[in-house]
């Protein structure tokens, strides 16, 4: 799974487009998740951490390593998301394995942040509408631009 772009709608709405081999499809996300999704892409970066970057400078700082981000479920048209994390193993040879339900747009950053895969569910392909042929490069959703 691909983090295409992130595209301006109509009434400063966004959407972050992914693409799988399958299909092409949209999520609609708020604009400090597109925002924080668009400089990621760009490798821009803030001059003081924001949340995502807090919370990958945590997960870094406790050596807890991020296995996967899946966007695994749509419920009530809510993309929902889940992170996959292994901390490193203590003293005893024990491994903590953790997952965490989080929004999608929440997701798509981190695994951005931390370097991580991004998957999707069989189940979300098979829901989502393949919008390739929405977003050629006449669609009128332009890329999102930042004023820096």
């Amino acid at each position: 799974m691909q983090i295409e772009r992130v595209i301006a709608t109509t009434d400063d709405h966004y959407a972050a487009v992914l693409k799988a081999p399958e299909k092409t499809f949209l999520i609609f996300i708020g604009r400090p998740e597109a925002v924080a999704l668009y400089r990621s892409l760009k490798g821009r970066t803030f001059f003081r951490p924001l949340a995502h970057d807090l919370i990958a400078n945590l997960m870094a700082a406790f050596d807890i390593k991020v296995k996967g981000v899946v966007i695994s479920t749509i419920i009530d048209n809510i993309f929902c998301a889940t992170l996959l994390l292994s901390q490193a193993e203590d003293q005893e040879g024990q491994r903590h394995e953790v997952r965490l339900d989080l929004r999608a747009s929440d997701a798509m950053i981190v695994a951005r942040k931390t370097g991580s895969q991004l998957f999707v569910s069989q189940e979300v392909l098979d829901a989502v509408q393949d919008a390739s042929g929405l977003l050629g490069t006449d669609d009128g959703l332009g890329e999102m631009e930042l004023d820096d």
